[in-house]
């Protein structure tokens, strides 16, 4: 990647006129406005980051860079509704020397135990790499959790750095856990603020790039004092959380053997379960509980091939309501292929768990989600919208049509696909471009957790 993108939403110099391309979208540029997907062959004008004009034929205006397509598909950056870039490089990793006998063991011996070891430079490396797995896969925008007991201060200005650098959005926020002690858990809060002052007070430009909620680990790890301490800075900021809730049996379990309400009933009473609320797993779910979530205006997180590689359970997804998304944990930003996953799943026995409208409904839910935090209509290419899109490689082997979008969602669309991905305006990647860091460093780096961690 030849430059240093500074976090201002897009570019707002460019002025373009993306000519012949067969446009597929989601939505109309109304902020409230329901699905509408459809297919065109029109021209986009871009200028301040955005589409303002959309149509067959358009004139190149003076001082207008055209690009002509040729035919080839563009269509809306994907969105990743929960993501921990901070476990990028761990992608290859071999496996720990003992095997967790269950899912707290897998936490407290695999994953607690790298975030305990991730310093500043390692952190900014993580979100680096998975930034750039992100706009490979066409990945615009990510709902980033992040923990890092040892390097908490400032840990959130670090993944915004390395994704301003590659050029993607983000939702970020630190992971609050009573895990570490009340040091970690006080110097999580701390940070927690210092970022939401921050992008209260910064302005990204004419899109936002980034956006903030307060971040928590599941129920399990948090004391009735700190739930208090999260809702009260929720109330300060208005905003919501983001948190794991039923990811496996042990968060009912354990907050049981402590005396406490289920993970949703304590949730409820701390004020934590609100409108814009992220919600990701809910593997343990009840349907009544689900139900509640959704009356709540919270937001459920699917993460399938994650829960899959836990051996947490299946997610029963015909209880799950409106307010829905999908994510990747920790995998990678292959949001394509997590879709697939989670309809191809949902169809391998009967009664089957998702249809053709639940699999549209999840992958609506991700633009739905990211509308309502950062107040802009993406998944939409209609005049007014951000100008986030990917283009194809001119290649269609079959007919992309109004009638068929899903079904190339679902079967035909493929990262190797992607020519080029732009945020609002700008270019962020092309195919064959090289990383925004070198793979030595981020190799060496990944080392160098391995054996701090004990894996090597």
């Amino acid at each position: 990647m030849s430059d240093q993108h500074t976090p201002n939403g897009g570019d707002t110099s460019a002025r373009l006129l993306i000519k012949g391309g067969r446009v597929l979208d989601y939505f109309p540029a109304e902020l409230d406005g329901a699905p509408d997907p459809r297919v065109e062959d029109v021209d986009l004008r871009i200028s301040q980051c955005r589409v303002v004009e959309r149509g067959p034929g358009l004139e190149a205006q003076d001082g207008e860079q055209v690009i002509e397509l040729g035919g080839a598909t563009v269509l809306p950056g994907n969105i990743n509704g929960h993501m921990h870039l901070y476990m990028s490089l761990t992608a290859g990793a071999p496996l720990p020397p003992r095997r967790p006998d269950d899912y707290k063991e897998h936490l407290s011996e695999v994953w607690w135990n790298l975030d305990r070891c991730l310093d500043k430079d390692s952190i900014y490396l993580s979100a680096a790499a998975g930034a750039w797995d992100a706009v490979r896969c066409g990945t615009t925008l990510i709902f980033d959790n992040h923990s890092s007991p040892s390097f908490v201060r400032g840990s959130l200005t670090e993944v915004e750095r390395a994704l301003g650098q590659v050029g993607v959005r983000a939702d970020l926020c630190y992971e609050v856990s009573d895990r570490g002690g009340k040091g970690v858990r006080d110097a999580a809060l701390e940070e927690t603020e210092r970022y939401l002052a921050r992008r209260k007070e910064k302005r990204d430009g004419c899109v936002a790039q980034f956006r903030s909620t307060v971040g928590a680990h599941a129920s399990f790890t948090l004391e009735d004092r700190t739930l208090k301490q999260l809702a009260a800075i929720c109330d300060r900021y208005d905003v919501a959380t983001h948190i794991h809730v039923g990811e496996s049996p042990e968060d009912r379990e354990i907050c049981r053997q402590r005396g406490w309400s289920d993970p949703v009933d304590r949730l409820m009473d701390a004020g934590l379960i609100r409108p814009g609320t992220l919600i990701a797993h809910a593997v343990d779910l009840t349907e009544g509980e689900l139900a509640r979530v959704d009356q709540a205006g919270a937001w459920l997180v699917h993460c399938g091939r994650s829960n899959m590689n836990s051996s947490v359970g299946r997610a029963g997804l015909r209880g799950w309501g409106d307010h829905v998304a999908l994510g990747t944990n920790a995998l990678d930003d292959n949001m394509w292929g997590e879709l697939r996953t989670t309809y191809f799943r949902g169809r391998e026995s009967e009664p089957q768990d998702l249809d053709l409208d639940g699999a549209a409904r999840f992958w609506f839910g991700g633009y739905r989600l990211a509308r309502n935090h950062f107040g802009e209509p993406f998944g939409s290419l209609r005049a007014g919208a951000p100008a986030d899109f990917i283009v194809l490689d001119n290649f269609q082997k079959t007919p992309l049509t109004t009638g068929t979008w899903l079904s190339h969602l679902l079967y035909d669309f493929h990262p190797w696909d992607i020519g080029s991905v732009w945020v609002g305006g700008r270019k962020v990647y092309t195919n064959g471009d090289g990383p925004p860091v070198a793979p030595k460093l981020l190799q060496d780096t990944a080392t160098r957790l391995w054996q701090a961690v004990g894996w090597i």
